[in-house]
């Protein structure tokens, strides 16, 4: 296995069990693989009963990809499952989809409600003259392979547009480094591929974006989209303490970070900004421990400085106290956690 779990450390963002269902049902008719070998903790979430209501933290659906990711042994076992699994929920955003008057129409009506399948990524679109690319953009710490498996899912809606728009993407960027796999990779996704990506996105065909689709229906799309919206009222609402962890990842940028100067774009005191973010479950001080987590991991692998550096440029006083704090956060040092993310290995919290 080549993944590299980072450290898990978003509880407030909760996933729909039907992915641990659909992980179970991918390792038993894909591997032969039963879910009693995965941790114990987590065989509620296996249970043969209705589990629509239920959530799963961020926390733990990273630790059942990466059991079963290990169990599976293989690199490819999240592009397998999207492409092997279809919840229910999938089904009716792709009807959506699909009921939708032309291609265009669809793809934002997919980004548009894309939280009600997974709350682990938020979409958006960029454009220029000849292409429309949409990123995946991760909310807190998604494992590398819910990522992969997000990518798959979409594969059937894109599919599912008709044959008019078999040449709409032109490229699937994979954040995973998949040259020994591509063949798996161009299996799913054709030959338009680009492993080893910064960031998981798919470029799309700009010019086919006003193709009308066969399978239009206005009266459908119209009731789809209330049911949608009712479905994305229900998800937990997390975007407060995301915008201000992004607020902390730009102050912690230019080394000058306080809790003031946090809650001033936002044109609230202190107080209120720690009332709110209790709203989210959440502390201005976890926010801040997540982002220098964040941050400490990608400088790390990214192996451009020294770790006397990484200290200073997350606001630690001393490289001492930068190492206690990445032991708590990963389960070892720094420097045992730079020579194995070298070395390839698989590093869990």
């Amino acid at each position: 296995m080549n993944q590299i779990l980072h450290p898990l450390p978003c509880e407030r963002l909760q996933e729909r069990a039907f992915w641990a269902q659909g992980i179970g049902q991918t390792l038993a008719k894909e591997y032969g693989k039963s879910t009693d070998d995965l941790p114990d903790d987590l065989q509620q979430y296996f249970e043969p009963t209705d589990l629509s209501s239920v959530q799963i933290s961020q926390t733990d659906m990273n630790r059942l990809w990466h059991a079963a990711g290990n169990l599976a042994q293989d690199d490819c076992f999240g592009l397998k499952m999207g492409q092997n699994y279809r919840s229910n929920t999938l089904k009716v955003l792709g009807l959506a989809a699909v009921s939708s008057a032309t291609v265009g129409d669809a793809l934002q009506r997919v980004i548009r409600f894309f939280s009600v399948f997974s709350t682990q990524v938020q979409l958006y679109s960029v454009e220029d003259d000849q292409h429309i690319t949409v990123y995946f953009q991760p909310r807190g710490t998604p494992h590398p392979m819910h990522m992969e498996a997000l990518l798959s899912h979409c594969k059937h809606i894109w599919d599912a547009l008709g044959p008019a728009t078999s040449s709409m993407v032109l490229e699937t960027r994979l954040i995973g480094d998949h040259e020994r796999t591509r063949t798996t990779c161009e299996n799913i996704f054709g030959k338009r591929i680009r492993p080893g990506s910064k960031r998981v996105a798919v470029k799309f065909n700009r010019h086919m974006m006003n193709t009308p689709l066969p399978a239009a229906d206005a009266f459908l799309v119209k009731r789809l989209d209330a049911t949608l919206e009712d479905m994305l009222g229900a998800v937990p609402n997390i975007d407060f303490a995301e915008q201000v962890k992004q607020r902390i990842r730009v102050l912690v940028s230019e080394r000058e970070v306080s809790e003031d100067l946090v809650a001033t774009p936002f044109n609230m005191s202190p107080r209120h900004l720690r009332r709110k973010l209790s709203e989210t479950q959440t502390t201005y001080e976890k926010l801040l421990d997540e982002v220098r987590m964040e941050l400490a991991i990608r400088l790390i692998q990214d192996g451009k400085l020294n770790l006397g550096r990484i200290a200073f440029e997350l606001g630690f006083l001393d490289p001492s106290s930068f190492t206690r704090a990445f032991r708590r956060w990963t389960g070892m040092s720094p420097t045992a956690f730079r020579s194995q993310s070298r070395q390839g290995g698989s590093v869990t919290a």
